[in-house]
């Protein structure tokens, strides 16, 4: 494995220097880029066979389901649909800059957090493309505008690394922004009070000097997966948990929290995840997500990898890394 080439600034020069451009440390993958690599022939998608279990992780005893919110429920919506896996990515490929436009947010909330500095990466080549702070008024707390350069022929999605008082620095993970003049997407934050509580919801309490990872998986159409487990990998493509770190998965409801694993055990209707403890690690970590994709995979037990982001280890910061199915370039 090819060990990352990295950016780097101590979270303390940040937290003073982040408005005027600096940025979190930022590690590519562990193959040069931030799509998967080519598979050479057979099942892309291994299967995990007999696993060593981490603290916190369960091997699902369903098959994966797509679920969807209707009104103030989730409603399932049958298996989830991974007829995309390893086909062509739809992703288009950077035509140009855009005008980008949104709100920073509290995460899993609707408030707007003012004076966040953004800075945009392409992750392939860990270049800045595009800096942002948002507005701090009471009538357009949050709201931000900014110009994306056009991206390296490499990379066909951005990375958002945010801070601001109050909050941890926040890495947003490989966001598509469609090609064209204009874009709109909003960007969380992660505040050191939700970094506290989000764990203590399920009993436990946050590692210092450790990343927290949070997001959701989802499936070919977009909707929310249930079944489905979450580890941080050292190894890119393979079941190599990281020794310490523990998966945690929300209780779909009115509040949507993360529950004890022993309640709690795989994702529920609202598909949403946190790892709690990932411990600093230079190249970065694979957070993967795995499960079974039909009641015959789970007969025979072929827990499949459905999906997979690099993502960055860095002590006390936090990171937004929703698992969409895994493409090909």
């Amino acid at each position: 494995m090819r060990v990352a080439r990295l950016f780097a600034l101590s979270l303390a020069t940040l937290s003073v220097t982040a408005a005027a451009g600096c940025h979190l440390y930022f590690g590519e993958g562990d193959d040069g880029d931030d799509q998967p690599p080519p598979l050479d022939g057979g099942d892309p998608f291994p299967d995990a066979g007999d696993v060593d279990a981490p603290p916190g992780f369960t091997l699902p005893t369903a098959p994966t389901r797509a679920n969807r919110r209707v009104g103030d429920a989730w409603q399932d919506d049958g298996l989830a649909d991974w007829a995309c896996l390893d086909t062509p990515t739809s992703d288009q490929p950077s035509t140009g800059s855009i005008q980008l436009s949104g709100r920073v947010l509290e995460l899993g909330r609707q408030e707007g957090v003012g004076a966040a500095a953004i800075v945009a990466y392409a992750p392939s080549t860990s270049a800045i493309v595009g800096e942002g702070t948002s507005l701090s008024g009471a009538a357009t707390r949050g709201q931000y505008a900014m110009t994306l350069a056009m991206l390296p022929a490499t990379s066909r999605r951005y990375t958002f690394v945010l801070s601001a008082l109050d909050h941890v620095g926040t890495y947003v993970l490989e966001r598509y922004v469609p090609p064209g003049p204009t874009a709109t997407t909003d960007l969380a934050i992660v505040s050191h009070a939700t970094l506290a509580s989000y764990p203590a919801a399920a009993g436990l309490t946050r590692p210092v000097n450790t990343a927290t990872v949070f997001g959701a998986v989802v499936d070919c159409r977009g909707r929310r997966v249930s079944n489905a487990v979450v580890i941080a990998s050292r190894t890119r493509s393979a079941f190599d948990p990281v020794t310490g770190v523990q998966s945690l998965y929300h209780a779909a409801g009115a509040t949507s929290l993360p529950a004890p694993p022993s309640e709690q055990p795989v994702s529920d209707q609202d598909g949403r995840y946190l790892l709690l403890g990932v411990p600093p690690i230079t190249a970065g970590v694979a957070v993967q997500v795995y499960g079974y994709r039909t009641p015959d995979e789970l007969a025979l037990g072929n827990l499949t990898l459905l999906g997979q982001v690099w993502s960055p280890a860095q002590s006390d910061t936090a990171v937004i890394a929703d698992l969409e199915p895994r493409r090909r370039p």
